[in-house]
């Protein structure tokens, strides 16, 4: 492949996907800004509560990922049928497993709150929060596995147009429903959660709508019943299990890392809160990339050009963190005009978030490296099993362990508390990039042979 093409594909899949990612992160944030005013403890509130539904939404993702590997690699194989079942099955699973979860979180919201702090105000402030965001969870779920669909057959544009309409629609009801107006109370921070129910709610209805009028993503009955006598459900649970219990285990994990902050005062948790959405916007440029990666490696492994894969997981494993490592020094530069305009009251919050952003925009770079290796190479091929032992080593056996001890054994403030988060990243980063130079991941998984069930 030359660069011409190469550069050419990229540009044309990562830059819908990136800037749908960055608007996303600019929502998150947008609804930080929109609640700073009203004090620490409700920008605590939405980040507490947004990040536990950051917990169940990896989960989603995990079904999203599966139903991306096996698109890409049977559109890739020309297969149209098989996109199709995997649309349905992955809609299906993702339904029945949200169901339990919605229950939970709609009949234990304080609970769950309380879980990340024991300040009353928070709590207060971020229960019915929580509540709301549970109604989200089946929207959430439909729109994140018709997206993945959609990007894994190159249609990277489709997306971003549901996104920036919803997203702008959401933005307007924030401030409306958070301040009043036009007949309607000043709500706070419960008028953000609202906000996001009806915004999603209007979302997956239209991406619904407009899926059903394309070819190879049209849901018919038989695409349902198809799966009756198909192997593809055996092949997509055998290949999304690993990846479901991978971003479950590591969703609750990196929830620890906000307990912990949670636990240490509603200052760190704030920090955590604020620093959450710009860490989203400085990684939304680059899961554009690592989309690309995995679509392009995806759909070469579906026709068995392995040389070709290689070639390009070459050359996405140094541009990724390079150009993580250069865009984190223009934000560091850009620091104290971000600081100003989230316009945050409290002097200590702000002395604070200075401190980790340092952090974060020099060491994240490594991050970036893991989620190509990760997401953009080697799930693309399969190996979930892999990723799943070297994320639960990472972060169950280095990254909580190492951060509880700084945090209240060793007392450490609380910048150098965040910096030994990066610890999961350094010891997942020497795994991985093993593992990619040792090609287990260049496989074709849409060339097994078809094993019709008979009916019973």
């Amino acid at each position: 492949m030359s660069y011409r093409v190469f550069w050419q594909q990229v540009f044309a899949l990562a830059l819908p996907v990136a800037f749908q990612s960055a608007l996303i992160s600019a929502l998150a944030m947008a609804d930080v800004l929109m609640v700073s005013h009203l004090g620490s403890q409700a920008v605590a509130a939405v980040g507490l509560a947004a990040k536990l539904n950051f917990v169940l939404i990896l989960i989603m993702a995990a079904l999203g990922t599966g139903c991306s590997i096996l698109c890409a690699q049977y559109f890739g194989a020309g297969r149209h049928e098989k996109v199709r079942q995997t649309l349905a099955l992955s809609q299906c699973v993702g339904a029945l497993i949200m169901l339990p979860f919605t229950l939970v979180v709609l009949t234990n919201a304080e609970f769950l709150v309380r879980l990340g702090t024991q300040d009353p105000g928070v709590i207060l402030l971020g229960t019915p929060y929580m509540m709301l965001l549970g109604l989200t969870l089946f929207t959430t779920q439909g729109i994140i596995v018709y997206e993945s669909a959609m990007r894994a057959i190159g249609r990277t544009g489709w997306p971003l147009k549901y996104a920036v309409v919803a997203i702008g629609l959401n933005i307007v009801m924030n401030y409306w429903f958070i301040n009043g107006g036009l007949g309607v109370p000043a709500l706070g921070v419960t008028g953000a959660a609202i906000a996001t129910v009806l915004a999603r709610l209007f979302q997956v209805g239209w991406m619904a709508v407009d899926v059903q009028r394309t070819r190879t993503l049209h849901l018919t009955v038989s695409a349902f019943f198809g799966l009756r006598q198909s192997t593809l459900p055996k092949r997509f649970f055998t290949l999304t299990w690993p990846l479901v219990l991978n971003f479950t285990l590591w969703s609750v994990g990196s929830l620890g890392y906000t307990l912990i902050a949670g636990r240490m005062g509603t200052v760190p948790l704030a920090v955590m809160s604020l620093l959450a959405p710009i860490e989203g916007m400085y990684h939304s440029l680059f899961f554009g990339l690592v989309n690309a990666c995995g679509i392009m490696i995806g759909q070469r492994l579906g026709r068995s050009q392995f040389d070709e894969a290689q070639w390009l997981a070459n050359r996405f494993m140094w541009m990724a963190p390079l150009g993580s490592l250069i865009i984190g020094v223009l934000l560091l530069i850009g620091s104290p005009f971000l600081l100003t305009v989230l316009a945050i009251q409290d002097v200590e919050t702000v002395r604070q978030t200075q401190w980790a952003m340092i952090v974060m925009c020099l060491g994240f770079w490594i991050k970036v490296f893991n989620m190509t290796a990760i997401q953009g190479i080697l799930r693309a091929g399969g190996d979930s099993k892999f990723c799943l032992g070297m994320d639960m080593v990472a972060l169950w056996l280095v990254g909580l362990p190492l951060t509880w001890v700084a945090a209240f054994v060793w007392q450490l403030p609380f910048v150098w508390v965040y910096a030994l988060v990066l610890s999961e990243e350094v010891i997942k980063a020497t795994g991985v990039y093993w593992r990619v130079r040792r090609r287990h991941w260049l496989a074709n998984l849409a060339e097994e042979p078809e094993t019709v069930v008979a009916p019973a």
